[in-house]
């Protein structure tokens, strides 16, 4: 079981063998803790020293976020980290042609996913609807390959980008959702306000499992290595954007589960969910994330979460040069 706590001011503690989550000395709700394999809090949320320590003797991941979605960081023990992994992956940092190699592998992936989202949704749309983005995209996916070095091919997903949220724009049918662009930081409407917070989910989940298969997120391929910049974290998310957070942003607002009143200005040009409006994209994301998906590397019937650690392991054998190339995950019909 995943858990979300999400009101201000709650405090998390142990009676027995249940975790008690309580505001103002009353109790608001009990969970049998051995069913928690993992802990959001968003916001300002209190925990004893009991449950804490319940949580590190147990090996509950417990993730500390702001109030919006931003990752701030975890509660984690010394962990079996692998040494020689490490090694290898910091060795190849300094190889500029795995660099290279891994950039467009990611890139490739990345863009080939946005290519088939909406090719898929293109069918239910009037002929030649998306045809430009379509074939922008694939024309810079073909340009991939001749890329010199990481810098052209960072400019060449880019460009990819544009051209695929120029069609997702296309593909919003609920007009009370105005969107003229990808705008993280900050989100400056619904939309965009949407994408960021899945994506600060995504970046948790990914990161799980970077960290679950000892790698090192600091150090990766296409996003460039700096100070407290996951730059791996970076790199494996790509292929997911649009068959988790997109995919499900999409679906969200055509079915109108969440309308514009779900929003709120928290300060000038800075859009975020009504705290209701919050919990019922939780709500959404988690049965997302509880469905299976046909792994393409072996096309076993995987949960999601699990194909994040398939993906890490993968780039994992890579670096120890047990596998000769990383293939980035894709829908397979």
């Amino acid at each position: 079981m995943v858990l979300y706590i999400t009101e201000q001011g709650a405090v998390l503690s142990k009676n027995e063998g249940r975790l008690v989550i309580s505001k103002n000395g009353e109790s608001i709700l009990e969970v049998p803790l051995n069913k928690i394999e993992k802990i959001n809090l968003l916001g300002n949320i209190s925990l004893t020293t009991q449950i804490i320590n319940y949580f590190l003797d147990n090996g509950v991941d417990v993730i500390f976020m702001t109030q919006h979605g931003k990752y701030r960081g975890k509660l984690y023990t010394d962990g079996d980290w692998n040494v020689f992994l490490r090694l290898k992956q910091y060795e190849k940092s300094s190889d500029e042609n795995f660099r290279l190699k891994m950039s467009k592998s990611i890139v490739r992936g990345k863009l080939r996913n946005y290519y088939n989202f909406l090719l898929s949704r293109s069918k239910k749309m009037p002929k030649g609807a998306l045809s430009r983005q379509l074939a922008s995209i694939r024309n810079i996916i073909e340009k991939i390959d001749a890329a010199k070095d990481v810098d052209e091919v960072r400019g060449l997903e880019g460009v990819g980008s544009r051209y695929y949220f120029e069609g997702f724009a296309k593909l919003i049918r609920q007009k009370q959702f105005p969107f003229d662009g990808r705008t993280a930081h900050p989100p400056k409407d619904p939309i965009n306000a949407m994408l960021s917070f899945g994506y600060h989910f995504l970046y948790n989940e990914v990161l799980a499992a970077i960290n679950a298969v000892g790698l090192d997120p600091y150090f990766g391929n296409l996003h460039t290595v700096d100070i407290s910049k996951r730059a791996l974290l970076f790199d494996l998310v790509e292929e997911f954007r649009c068959i988790v957070i997109d995919t499900l942003v999409l679906n969200i607002i055509n079915r109108q589960e969440i309308t514009a009143q779900d929003f709120q200005n928290i300060e000038e040009n800075v859009v975020h969910f009504t705290d209701d409006a919050l919990k019922r994209f939780i709500s959404k994301y988690e049965e997302y994330m509880s469905q299976k998906m046909k792994y393409h590397l072996d096309e076993e019937e995987n949960y999601i979460r699990t194909i994040f650690q398939k993906q890490a392991r993968l780039y994992a054998r890579v670096v120890m040069d047990e596998e000769e190339e990383y293939i980035p995950f894709y829908r397979m019909e």
